[in-house]
């Protein structure tokens, strides 16, 4: 067997037509370089229709698929994954534990991402649920993003099917309940519970 010169996630573009990717091209995954939770990331494959040899490129997440993590054996796809980009070093996966650690969460991510229009709106608003809760320092943003009226409720916008844009209605009802007894009385509120269920109701539905 060759050397094992790495760890480092595996991946496949979505059905998505890209412009320098058919569907299916399988990538070799960095691990998020710039702080923005891996919503860009850095990949190593062969542009579309090239027999040559790999290059590196920029990829958005929501367009790749299947994350797994699988030993780096090639010098070839070895050397093009740490090759420089911007002068600067890229970090790389520190261990085949910490690669699929971040697999689980792409993974799930991706799951979030499927049949919609607009994928990332639907994963921002997947991790604002957590965060409409009393005590959370989010929790003000978090509501405004649920309740904002710009949120498109068109099923395939943001939304799958009709059983979600229900389960989002009745979150906003309770919302809207919660604010109308006044700011005195929020964080005690008896509605809170019910909140964090429906909350939770939604996120199983968006990550089915």
């Amino acid at each position: 067997m060759d050397e094992l010169l790495g760890w480092c996630v595996v991946a496949n573009v979505t059905a998505v037509d890209l412009e320098h990717l058919s569907p299916g091209t399988k990538l070799w995954v960095l691990p998020p370089q710039w702080g923005d939770d891996g919503r860009d990331l850095v990949v190593v494959g062969r542009h579309r229709g090239s027999p040559g040899p790999v290059s590196q490129m920029v990829v958005p997440r929501v367009h790749l698929t299947n994350f797994r993590v699988r030993g780096i054996h090639e010098p070839l796809v070895h050397r093009h994954l740490t090759r420089q980009r911007e002068r600067r070093a890229l970090r790389q996966w520190e261990s085949r534990e910490e690669a699929e650690k971040v697999v689980e969460w792409w993974a799930r991510d991706a799951a979030i991402y499927e049949g919609v229009n607009r994928p990332l709106r639907r994963v921002d608003f997947y991790h604002r649920l957590a965060e409409v809760l009393p005590g959370n320092v989010l929790q003000q943003w978090a509501v405004q993003d649920v309740m904002n009226p710009k949120l498109s409720l068109d099923l395939g916008e943001v939304f799958r099917d009709q059983q979600e844009v229900d389960a989002v209605r009745e979150l906003r009802e309770l919302l809207d309940t919660i604010a109308t007894a006044g700011v005195a009385n929020r964080a005690d509120n008896e509605l809170w519970p019910v909140v964090r269920a429906v909350a939770r109701k939604i996120q199983d539905l968006l990550i089915r």
